[in-house]
This record gives structure tokens, sequence and C-alpha cells, in this order.
């Protein structure tokens, strides 16, 4: 059987349009057409551009965090802040995620949504005792990508298949059918963390943390077309299912540095490796036709696959204008056409892959202050994200606000509280495509210093 996209012309073996939609599975965060469209939903786009901002003091702040940063979450921001540290810490925390996506294709409108709850974080940072300076070692799990994720439309739009016609000859037709498309995606990339940081000098903290980065990544997709204009004989409806599931690992190494340039002044300088994924897992595809000629397959493959995400810079400063109001502004800078696959990741060549997507240079700013004779910090902030992919045409891109409080008990007890908000929008003239994303979260995070 052959399916074909119409509007270009061409037929597809259904080989070939299994593996695409393999290639949605296993790397689909939002739609793109731009180089695999004979489906509406999102194809081809990697999850892995854009990390969880880690710690509800950083979060609340704007994503501020590289000069900033007080506790265990320098572990995963800038390692270099552990030297900050002056008692032991045991910290964890709760994420409340949410994203709404709304938009049209053909003409169609569709709005889905999901949410998830997760525990986010596990934190551990113990100071040794020194003469001078500081020896600061921290354990931490942290979670690193939200993989959740929720797509679902339907629309009218014509497709093509061969009508069987006498016993060994067949006849290509083309027609309207209805058609639907669902996508379901779940899981998420967590991060075990060891760092240690030291006073290199009495103005300047180095450190360095390593993670181990380990996960799943669930999805199922399915996608039917029902001949509701009774144009085929042979076939009433033909629907495509795949689901996979796979484990994620690798490692990634993390350098940083914090200079006091000044009593109320410092900056700080991070520089992460680059890491390898690995996918490993089972897919299954069923396919089924039916109708007077009706037909169906099964079939269950194993694979294993690697990306490769690319070197990733920040740079940050710090002040300290009173005891009680702190500003921060961080830079954030990857060169996602680096990125590298191996597997059946891999479909097409790897320059098509570096024009899908291109370096982002993220800026986030925030500010906290601390409410005079009350154990109270306010913080507000604000940050961009670009999106790194290229497929579509970006409307607006992809910013948050942000809004956070911490609340000190018996001096030992922290709690802290982030709220963040964003709305990006897209389009692609290939089917009339357009659509608004809405992501929210709320964070919070509770911990114990000794």
């Amino acid at each position: 059987m052959l399916i074909s996209d119409a509007a270009y012309g061409r037929s597809i073996p259904i080989q070939w349009t299994v593996a695409l939609v393999f290639l949605c599975l296993l790397l689909v965060a939002v739609p793109a057409m731009a180089y695999y469209d004979e489906y509406v939903a999102p194809i081809s786009e990697v999850p892995l551009t854009t990390p969880n901002v880690v710690g509800a003091r950083s979060l609340g702040m704007g994503g501020v965090c590289l000069a900033i940063v007080d506790d265990a979450s320098a572990l995963t921001t800038n390692p270099a802040a552990l030297a900050r540290l002056r008692r032991m810490e045991v910290a964890g925390g709760l994420a409340f995620r949410g994203r709404q996506r709304t938009g049209s294709a053909f003409g169609s409108d569709f709005d889905t949504s999901v949410t998830t709850t997760d525990i986010s974080s596990l934190r551990f940072a113990y100071p040794f005792p020194t003469f001078r300076g500081s020896l600061v070692v921290g354990l931490s799990v942290d979670e690193i990508y939200d993989l959740a994720d929720d797509f679902l439309i339907s629309y009218e739009d014509s497709i093509g298949w061969n009508e069987p016609s006498g016993d060994t000859t067949s006849v290509f037709m083309e027609g309207p059918w209805d058609q639907t498309e669902d996508r379901l995606t779940d899981g998420g990339i967590y991060g075990l963390t060891f760092g240690v940081a030291f006073d290199a000098s009495e103005r300047v903290s180095l450190g360095a943390a390593v993670s181990y980065l380990y996960g799943e990544y669930d999805a199922d997709f399915v996608y039917t077309a029902d001949d509701v204009e009774d144009i085929s004989d042979a076939y009433e409806s033909y629907s495509l299912r795949v689901q996979s599931e796979s484990d994620v690992s690798g490692l990634r190494f993390r350098m940083g540095t914090l200079f006091y340039l000044s009593e109320s002044l410092s900056a700080g300088l991070v520089v992460e490796t680059p890491a390898v994924l690995k996918f490993h897992g089972y897919l299954t595809e069923l396919e089924r036709a039916v109708g007077p000629e009706g037909w169906e397959f099964t079939e269950t493959h194993h694979f294993e696959d690697e990306i490769g995400l690319p070197f990733t810079f920040g740079a940050g400063v710090a002040w300290n204008p009173t005891d009680l109001i702190a500003l921060g502004l961080d830079y954030h800078y990857a060169n996602w056409s680096e990125m590298t696959y191996a597997g059946r990741i891999f479909l097409g060549d790897q320059a098509e892959r570096e024009r899908a997507y291109a370096a982002t240079s993220e800026f986030r700013i925030g500010a906290e202050v601390t409410i005079p004779n009350m154990p109270l910090r306010l913080r507000a902030g604000y940050m961009t994200r670009p999106v790194a992919y290229q497929g579509l045409e970006i409307d607006q891109d992809r910013a948050y606000y942000t809004l956070g409080a911490g609340i000190l008990i018996d001096t030992v007890f922290t709690i802290d509280v982030a709220w963040i908000s964003g709305v990006s929008e897209r389009s692609g003239a290939d089917y009339d495509y357009n659509e608004r994303i809405e992501d929210s979260a709320v964070v919070v995070e509770a911990a114990y210093h000794f």
C-alpha cells in the first residue's frame, strides 16, 4: 500500500512513512514540517534544547543563577558557588508544570494541554572545616528535562492509495479523507550530580561537577484516515499506531568560576562540555486497513540511538547595592547546529540537520528584595529563551516572566516558591499551520541548614 501527500504530487512507501513517524516519536516536542511533512503532528524537533531552570530562588528571579546562586542548586548552575555554603544543607522540591497548545491546520482548530507533577530536586551539600577559605562537596538529583507533551488534531485533506483492481493490478487513487492525529509523550531526564568547590584565593572560587543523565521517554502516536466520501471500494479506514519506550543515559561535565570584584559585585563563568545521550528501547508498529481488502501488520523493533549535545557557555553578574537588595544578569549561549545524530534517528544528511537548528543566546534578569524586619524575600524576573528549531516561522519568540518568594523559619529552615509563565507563537505555510504555546510552572523547594 502507498500513502501519498497529494499537495506535493508524490507517493511514499509505507515503510518510509513508519520510519518518519519513528523520528516523530523519538525526537519531537513541538510541531515542525520543514523536512518531514507527511504528517501535521510534530515531527523532527529535538526536545533537548530547553532544559529546566534549576533552583526555586533562581527561577523566581528570571533564571538568574551564575553569579547570584547561594544554595546547593549551584551543583547544576555554577558549581563554583558551592564555596559560598558555610553550613550543611539538605533540600528537596516539587514542580507543577503545564503546557497548552492551541492553533489550526487546514482550517481546523485544535486545543490540547498537559500537566505534570514531579519531584524536581533532592540535594545535599557539606562544607568541610578549613583554616582558610572554603571546601564544599555536594550531591544532587535534579529534573533536567520534562518530556511530557500532547498534540491532537482532526482535519480533512487529500490522500492517495493503491486501489486493488483485479488479482494482480491496482489503480492509484486520490481523494479527501477525514484524518486524525493523536500524539502523547511522557517521561523526563534527571541529572545525578556530584560536585566540589573551593576558594582558590580571597576573590576567586573554582568548582567542577559531573552529571549522570538518566531517565525515560515514552511516546504513543496514532494516525487514522476515514473514507467518509465512500471513494474507495476496498478500504473504509486506515490507521497507524507507533508506540515506543526508551531509557535514556549520558554524562555531562560542568566547570565554573566565581569572581568577587568588590564587596557588592561578583561575576560567574560556566562551561558545560558536550554530552551524548543514548536512547535504547523498543518500538512497536501496528498498521491496519479496514474494508473488503483490509489487512494488518505488526512489528516490534529494538533500537539504540544517540544524540550529541553541544558546548554551552554562560556568564553572569550579581550586584548587592545594599543588604536588602540583590540584582542579577545572566547570558547563556549554545550552538544547536552542532548537535549530532546516530542510529535510526539519522534520516537524511547531517547538513540538513545543521540547517534546521540555530545558535541561541538567552538573556536573564532578576531582582530580590528582603523585607526589613521580616524573614521574607520577594523576587521577580524576566528571561528570553529563543526557539532553536528553524523549521517554522517564529511569530513571537519564547520568553518568560517569573515571580518568587522565600521565607526563613527559625533561622535554619527555608521555603522557596517560584512561578513562571511564557508564550510563543509560530506558523508555517505547509498545511496552513499556526500554533500558540503557553507554558507555566510552579516550583516549591524546602531546605534545612545544620
